[in-house]
């Protein structure tokens, strides 16, 4: 099937770049209905405004998959382009109080759901397994899926990693 290529935010949580995302709503492709909401370590740079090359990434396997809309939620809502320096901050700061709804609300409609939010990449590992923990218990009963072989230390692989044709699996939750 052959797509015009199309790219229009159509939701963004908060709207105005800040200092958190808590989420980004893109619509990708016309004449198509599947959603696919995509749960990463922590927002970047991406924005209501602008792209980023995770989202470029994630976008581009989605629209060889033929989902209409990507959703983004994190683990943290925090932003950085470096992981690490969330750990500057407290754990309640590094989350985000709005971000469990926000990923709960993501999950609304969703045809399917990937764990794509890869290794720790410096940040805290007592955090990392804390907010995973949480997570998983927020997606319980929620199919979740992964693309690609786990990492090495065992996470599911980074959307920014999707390279070529990657196998989709059930990923297991961590409760």
């Amino acid at each position: 099937m052959q797509l015009k290529k199309l790219r229009e935010v159509t939701a963004c949580a908060p709207w105005a770049y800040g200092r958190y995302r808590y989420f980004l709503e893109v619509r990708i492709a016309d004449g198509l209905t599947r959603t696919l909401t995509v749960i990463l370590k922590n927002p970047s740079t991406a924005s209501a405004e602008r792209s980023d090359p995770t989202v470029g990434k994630v976008e581009a396997w989605a629209r060889r998959n033929e989902f209409c809309r990507v959703r983004y939620v994190n683990l943290f809502a925090l932003r950085s382009p470096y992981p690490q320096e969330l750990n500057t901050h407290s754990y309640r700061v590094m989350v985000g109080r709005e971000n469990d709804a926000w990923i709960e609300r993501s999950l609304e409609g969703a045809d399917v759901v990937l764990a794509a939010w890869g290794n720790l990449n410096g940040v805290d590992s007592k955090k990392y397994e804390k907010r995973i923990a949480e997570v998983s218990r927020l997606l319980e009963g929620t199919c979740v899926r992964a693309l690609g072989s786990p990492t090495k230390h065992g996470y599911p692989r980074h959307g920014l990693m999707w390279n070529g044709e990657l196998p989709l699996f059930e990923w297991p939750l961590t409760l």
